[in-house]
């Protein structure tokens, strides 16, 4: 099944983002492949345990989204592509709020 980020702001899940591949989409996954990650190149990405949970705040997921970039530079077009697309989408809404939780749960 792999991971599975959702956005919640309040207890309530965010549905129906634009997807940065087009459409709209409500959760981020499909990049557990590229798990784990290297701590000190991504210190906060390399939180995510792809058989358990992490859940990210407003400034981590700030800092989610300039690491995200720095993953997409490394992988090729295909499905982790478009879930750390989205992740990152996720993760770009999330940090201007303040109720915003981002939480990323494995198999």
């Amino acid at each position: 099944m792999g991971v599975d980020a959702v956005l919640r702001v309040g207890g309530e899940l965010v549905v129906g983002l634009p997807d940065p591949s087009g459409g709209t989409f409500d959760a981020a996954g499909d990049f557990d492949r590229l798990l784990p990650l290297n701590p000190d190149a991504f210190p906060i990405l390399s939180r995510i345990d792809p058989e358990g949970v992490a859940e990210f705040g407003p400034s981590e997921m700030a800092a989610i989204v300039d690491e995200a970039e720095r993953v997409l530079a490394l992988v090729k077009a295909g499905p982790e592509r478009r879930g750390v697309l989205r992740l990152q989408a996720l993760a770009a809404h999330g940090s201007g709020i303040p109720l915003a939780a981002l939480r990323i749960t494995g198999d």
